[in-house]
């Protein structure tokens, strides 16, 4: 901890108040980082011979680029399955085929890949921007902080205190990355990225119930190569980025990346017309990968990233405080902080809703062939320090401000064993893994505008984590069509909370004193998770398939704005039971792919973000568990390549869910009743039976031709779309409801036929659709939080 204190003014040079300098230096970074080690790398790469641009089985089935060096040619994205035993990790094989390789069509798992290319594409600097990339994914900032939530299939928790086990995992190089606020940290220098449906933790990794998305950012090259990209658009906004990656002997490698984002902020004050969301961040990853002989591989790693961004707005949904107008444009919002409230959590007088946070980390990653088996082992440290200062009432009044200090660190460790022999009857895997996490956090509130609350408040505590899995899953071939899977997984997660205090700051309205200490919680959860599953190939070009999978996520803990003991109870752990079935079909010479499924869930204590009130207080976030609840769902992958050239891509998803059994607060009688009368009151509802309110319907389609201008010159034109179906998260109230939208890109690279440059020019959401990306409870009231207008800008990529 100390040493990144120490570190971080010496690399960062970030000074509080000084973004010019912040953002020069992330410049001057990124360059130093490229100049100084050309001349390394020119002599080394002149010491051996030469060898493949990229590391092998990384090829992406995705839209057509070639990304950072590597000769592996990404062209169309596709859902795939595992060509290994790993049901759950992907690693596809280069192929001409535009489509993929056939390998895929002959494994039941499906993924969706997201290419290099493509994430540039989209401008995808966080999982924020995967969420229109994926069926069925649902990424959503935590308020207008820099936290992220996850749904995968209905399936996810609205983790506002950001403390607990999330239902789909973030991976990123293997290592798991439990917390929101570093499951949202920056995204660069990517080979790409893998979102799998759960259950999940057979062959690697924790166990959780909705899935995983696997981030794999681009190894070091054997053969030398630099490059760079810039994209411009419209509100200012620019993405820098920078690598250089080649071989110092002939068995070392290294790569360094940098990257660096400014600017984009779409939001004004509705009252001032100041502008609000500037990005200003940026980051460093070093690689460095030792073959000390022809059986081992380590590869070495270390990143850094500050954000020193401006925070998300809020707009105004309801304010039953001061019955502020709902704000009619959702790119309208509005701040204000009292002195007092920025002295007391050390902000500078006029500072907008911004962030400061710093992440940094290491690791190693150890593989080893033994002949009998591979053996591989995954090391890493972690360690964030977050400060979010955020307006979630989008008013100038101090309704519901908040000043987020949290800092924590995770360790893991992973060490699997798996077959060796693609070509044996039995493929296996084996592995244990642990993790260890530790949270300090202070919250302040301002509530002194609010009326029922005319004081500062101020919730701090500890959390220490832990959990320990093993796992084992086989793949064994009965006949040579037919193949039977089977996997089963142990986890013990045990999570202490101390120290929690709440306190308030006394006003000339509030001389009443209170300082209230809580009594340490624990939470345990030791529980077993099994899938089962067949795949049958009834004809060449036809694979049939289908599965059984059992999951589990452990309990945890509500730590935000504690105000009476019953809000520490831990939530239990929730389970799912997975049915799904499935085929996959390629036809015309693998000029045309048809893959679809239809999936049946049993959920049984689903984790959700309820709420309670409080008399004399109001009303508070407190997660719960639902007894039961389904959902079903069915999904379709179209792709197609017909001419050369030519790509297509459709898919289509449809899911519907219901609570079987739940009573919870009935948020519009309460409201409806404190207008009434001017008192809260707990007016509960059964909702057995309610739809859920995920997106029912999803598609997401795309068509690119890849015309020869002549021998030297290609013209790319692209086309993109989404749809997602209306969405709320709250049961019984329309007013967190967030209307259904379509979203349309359109795009042209130019670029010679070696790809070593491009030029492009695009405009995302071009028919500039105002959306919602969440609406959340706020202080007697509820708030919104907008998606990216019109975007018209250019990109220059070089890759050398």
């Amino acid at each position: 901890m100390h040493f990144a204190w120490l570190l971080h003014p010496l690399i960062a040079g970030v000074v509080p108040g000084r973004p010019e300098m912040f953002r020069l230096n992330n410049i001057l970074l990124c360059t130093t980082a490229l100049v100084l080690t050309l001349p390394i790398t020119a002599v080394a790469a002149t010491t051996i011979e030469k060898s493949g641009h990229g590391t092998k089985g990384r090829a992406a089935v995705s839209r057509a680029a070639t990304s950072h060096g590597s000769s592996a040619v990404s062209q169309a994205r596709v859902r795939h399955a595992n060509p290994s035993s790993d049901p759950e990790s992907i690693r596809v094989y280069r192929t001409k085929n535009a489509l993929g390789p056939l390998a895929t069509q002959h494994q039941g798992v499906s993924v969706t890949h997201i290419d290099a290319t493509e994430l540039a594409r989209h401008q995808v600097t966080d999982v924020k921007g995967l969420m229109n990339l994926a069926p069925n994914l649902t990424v959503q900032p935590q308020g207008s902080s820099s936290a992220v939530n996850f749904t995968l299939r209905g399936v996810g928790l609205n983790d506002f205190t950001a403390n607990n086990t999330p239902s789909v995992m973030t991976y990123v190089d293997g290592v798991a990355l439990p917390i929101g606020y570093m499951a949202g940290a920056a995204m660069f220098d990517m080979s790409g990225v893998d979102v799998n449906t759960g259950p999940s933790g057979f062959t690697h990794g924790q166990t959780v119930t909705a899935g995983e998305i696997n981030i794999k950012t681009a190894d070091p090259t054997k053969t030398f190569h630099y490059g760079a990209s810039e994209d411009i658009a419209t509100y200012n906004r620019s993405i820098t980025n920078l690598y250089v990656s080649g071989p110092l002997s002939s068995n070392v490698q290294y790569r360094i990346a940098g990257f660096t984002q400014q600017g984009g902020g779409f939001q004004k004050n509705i009252n001032t017309g100041q502008s609000l969301g500037n990005a200003n961040k940026g980051g460093l990853r070093a690689k460095i990968a030792w073959q000390p002989d022809d059986k081992t591989n380590i590869v070495f790693s270390g990143n850094w990233m500050q954000d020193n961004s401006q925070a998300m707005g809020a707009f105004n949904v309801q304010d039953l405080a001061r019955n502020t107008p709902a704000y009619q444009d959702n790119l309208k919002t509005g701040w204000g902080f009292t002195p007092a409230f920025l002295k007391l959590t050390g902000n500078s007088a006029g500072t907008k809703p911004s962030y400061n946070n710093t992440f940094w980390g290491a690791g190693i990653n150890f593989t080893r062939s033994l002949g009998f088996a591979d053996l591989s082992t995954i090391t890493a440290f972690q360690q964030m320090y977050v400060h979010n200062l955020m307006d979630l009432d989008g008013t100038g009044y101090a309704i519901y401000d908040d000043d987020v200090n949290t800092d924590a660190n995770l360790f893991s460790q992973e060490v699997k064993l798996a077959s060796h022999n693609p070509h044996d009857r039995l493929q296996w895997d084996v592995g244990m893994y642990y993790d260890r996490t530790q949270i300090h956090s202070v919250i302040y509130n301002d509530y002194t505008g609010s009326g029922s609350r005319p004081y500062i408040q101020r919730t701090s505590y500890n959390q220490d984590q832990q959990a320990f899995s093993q796992y084992g899953h086989v793949r064994f071939t009965v006949t040579k069509r037919l193949h039977v899977l089977a996997g089963i997984t142990h986890e013990s997660d045990d999570r202490d909370l101390y120290n929690m205090q709440t306190m308030r700051y006394n006003t000339a309205v509030y001389p009443t004193p209170y300082d209230t200490h809580y009594g340490r919680r624990g939470a345990l959860t030791n529980q077993f998770a099994g899938m089962g599953g067949l795949e049958y190939q009834a004809l060449d070009n036809l694979m049939l398939y289908g599965s059984i999978r059992k999951g589990f996520k452990p309990g945890g803990f509500t730590a935000n704005n504690t105000v009476v003991a019953s809000q520490l109870t831990p939530t239990k752990p929730e389970s799912l039971l997975a049915y799904e079935v499935g085929f996959k079909s390629d036809y015309w010479n693998h000029k045309l792919r048809v893959n679809g499924n239809a999936f049946w869930y049993d959920y049984h204590g689903q984790q959700v973000a309820g709420l309670a009130v409080v008399p004399n207080y109001g009303v508070v976030g407190q997660y719960v568990n639902i007894s039961k609840s389904r959902i079903w769902g069915v999904e379709l992958g179209i792709d197609a390549n017909p001419i050369p050239g030519l790509l297509l891509h459709q898919h289509f998803g449809y899911e519907r869910g219901n609570y079987d059994d739940y009573s919870a607060i009935d948020t519009t009688a309460v409201a409806a009743t404190y207008v009434k009368t001017g008192k809260l009151m707990a007016l509960y509802r059964s909702y057995a039976g309610v739809d859920m309110g995920i997106p029912k319907l999803t598609l997401e389609g795309s068509a690119s031709y890849k015309a020869k201008l002549d021998a030297h010159w290609t013209l790319t034109p692209y086309i993109d779309y989404s749809y997602r179906g209306s969405q709320v998260d709250v049961p019984g109230n329309n007013l967190y409801r967030m209307p259904a939208y379509f979203l349309m890109n359109v795009g042209l690279t130019f670029a010679p036929k070696s790809g070593k440059w491009s030029v492009s020019a695009y405009a995302n959401n071009v028919l500039d659709r105002h959306y919602d990306v969440t609406r959340q409870t706020g202080l007697n009231g509820i708030f919104g939080i907008p998606g990216t207008p019109r975007m018209v800008g250019g990109r220059l990529r070089v890759d050398l």
